[in-house]
């Protein structure tokens, strides 16, 4: 979506912002930029609207050069949201959010539906708010209407620099978790600038770590927590994060795994049906005469062909399984069987033979284990 290539940046002064950046940032993903004082995030995002131009690179929004637009007209299909809110103290609310709809000439009915859909979303009765100024709104209700300004004129990608940052904690901590809610709704591509860590790890999708003007660590709030780049990372992000992260310990894959219930490719589904029966179970691990893993059989693949007396097991089964290796980490474990539909993932060898399964109640009895302890 949006993409730097070895981007520099140095200023009339001398002072070197940025020294060749590259990164991306996917689409529909909402990236946090952060850094110390002068470590370069702000003339980074401002980069990506052209309010501050590269001295040397390439930046390109949907493989499109962005040296090769018209400003204006860029930075009116991009949102952008500021600290200071810079609503106009003179319209109304709905003035204010109507503005940038208004200069690209949409038609009265469309950008007026517009405002009362954002203003709804955002908790702000429209009858209510739309007709009052700047000035007879909260602070956090200010900042609520800035956000929806931007997404006004339905841009792709959106630019946030410090937005909640003047606000006290708890307008704070509301608007954090409305961006968060807002995000899994309209899923847009957001570019957001902060010096808080705990804002970062709470809203991002991925987070970019900078320093002097350069990319430290570029990833997501979980493994920037479990794999600090370098020591620069690890006191930015602070030791009692570190620390909280640390004390979730996790065992080894074997420890997770159960005996599976195990039938043989070329079963015939009324054994099959008998054996679900007697196993008390509602699938069957399929395998081969070398107990190399086929796929999975549930009861209802069973009892949907039984009346088919040709059918085996490997006609019917499921064989298109996500599966753990047993040297993967117990993390992949967690992740796996929550998704999967059968409530289990089988664990396979380096050859595909079946070491076993990691269930939901295995993993469940393992945490009440720990927490027993």
């Amino acid at each position: 979506m949006i993409e730097f290539k070895e981007v520099n940046k140095v200023f009339q002064d001398g002072f070197h912002a940025l020294k060749d950046i590259t990164f991306k940032v996917e689409e529909g993903e909402l990236l946090v930029l952060i850094g110390p004082s002068g470590s370069g995030k702000t003339t980074t995002m401002r980069m990506i609207n052209r309010l501050i131009e590269p001295t040397k690179g390439t930046i390109t929004i949907e493989g499109k050069d962005i040296s090769k637009e018209d400003p204006v007209k860029l930075r009116r299909t991009i949102g952008y949201v500021i600290q200071q809110i810079g609503l106009l103290p003179h319209m109304t609310i709905k003035e204010n959010v109507s503005l940038v709809p208004r200069l690209m000439k949409w038609k009265k009915e469309r950008y007026i539906d517009k405002v009362d859909e954002l203003m709804h979303m955002v908790g702000l009765d429209p009858e209510v708010f739309g007709e009052r100024y700047p000035s007879e709104l909260s602070g956090g209700q200010q900042q609520r209407i800035g956000v929806i300004r931007a997404l006004a004129a339905e841009p792709k990608i959106i630019l946030m620099d410090e937005p909640f940052s003047a606000l006290d904690p708890i307008s704070r901590e509301q608007l954090q978790d409305e961006l968060v809610r807002l995000q899994r709704d309209i899923q847009k591509t957001i570019v957001f600038v902060t010096h808080d860590m705990d804002e970062a790890l709470k809203i991002a999708d991925r987070i970019c770590i900078m320093k002097d003007g350069e990319v430290v660590q570029l990833d997501t709030p979980e493994n920037i927590i479990r794999r600090p780049a370098n020591e620069f990372v690890r006191s930015f992000i602070g030791e009692d994060r570190l620390q909280g992260s640390d004390s979730i310990s996790f065992p080894k894959l074997t420890k997770l795994m159960v005996p599976a219930v195990t039938a043989g490719e070329n079963r015939r589904l009324a054994e099959s049906l008998k054996m679900i029966r007697s196993k008390r179970v509602n699938s069957l691990v399929v395998v081969d005469n070398q107990n190399v893993f086929q796929g999975i059989a549930t009861v209802w693949d069973v009892q949907k062909n039984y009346k088919d007396e040709e059918l085996m097991l490997k006609d019917i089964m499921d064989s298109s399984v996500v599966t753990l290796q047993q040297n993967d980490p117990a993390e992949k474990a967690f992740q796996l069987v929550n998704e999967s539909v059968y409530g289990f993932v089988p664990v396979i060898d380096e050859h595909r033979k079946l070491v076993g399964i990691v269930t939901r109640s295995s993993l469940v009895e393992y945490m009440v284990d720990e927490i027993v302890e």
